[in-house]
């Protein structure tokens, strides 16, 4: 069965995209695919880390026919309240850092592989507990200096904890297109145990927007359906005023 896309996971100007609100309803416009913008959600600059500049994307994004979300650092305190974030149409967390190491600095040396590990998967039981999300982000995605061994880290342990988790708390797992995370293994394991599933392209870029090539086509070769698809409750109108 041929999947119905949508790409849940975007990101525009209002934290570190080039791409703006009018681009990505625009190029979801012309691909006939549902978007959903997720602006970053935590402290420094580039986020959104104020109810007042929460308020102000979350006005900008409502102009326009996507859906309306944001992506919580989970490593991180988030200064926006739950009041507010309550009105999106659905939550992405993602793990970014942990003791305020940043994933993305390819200097970071991590020694302690299993308390690693912990320190993710904690993040996410935690910020669920508070946050109630709906999408985890890039599940499995490491800091930048252990990507090449992910595959080797990543054991079925792993799998058994982060599925445990996805259970518990009734988050979907993103198949995310730019870090080309999970693993097929993982999605076969989650989806027999229940888990369901989000496409994302983690767009920055406009020439990333709708690009779900990686995503429909791990989705596809592991026998996912559009049943096993996350899917927000609000229907988009084709214009909003």
């Amino acid at each position: 069965m041929e999947l119905t896309p949508a790409d849940l996971h975007t990101h525009s100007t209002f934290s570190d995209g080039t791409t703006t609100l009018e681009q990505i309803a625009a190029i979801a416009g012309s691909a006939g695919m549902a978007v959903g913008v997720a602006d970053h959600c935590g402290p420094g600059s580039f986020q959104l880390d104020s109810d007042e500049r929460f308020r102000r994307y979350f006005e900008a994004v409502s102009r326009h026919p996507v859906y309306r979300s944001v992506e919580l650092d989970l490593g991180r305190e988030i200064n926006v309240s739950r009041e507010n974030l309550k009105r999106c149409d659905y939550l992405i967390g993602g793990v970014h850092s942990l003791g305020g190491r940043d994933f993305f600095d390819g200097a970071q040396a991590w020694t302690d592989i299993p308390g690693l590990l912990d320190g993710i998967l904690a993040a996410i039981d935690e910020k669920a507990r508070i946050f109630d999300f709906d999408i985890l982000a890039h599940p499995g995605l490491l800091p930048a200096s252990l990507r090449s061994r992910q595959s080797a880290l990543l054991d079925s342990r792993w799998d058994q904890r982060l599925i445990g988790l996805a259970l518990e708390h009734g988050f979907a797992l993103e198949i995310s297109s730019r870090w080309q995370v999970p693993s097929a293994g993982t999605i076969r394991r989650a989806a027999a145990a229940g888990v369901t599933f989000a496409l994302g392209s983690d767009a920055h870029r406009p020439e990333q927007v709708c690009r779900l090539d990686h995503s429909l086509s791990l989705a596809a070769a592991c026998g996912l359906t559009d049943a096993d698809l996350f899917r927000p409750a609000r229907q988009l109108a084709e214009k909003i005023a």
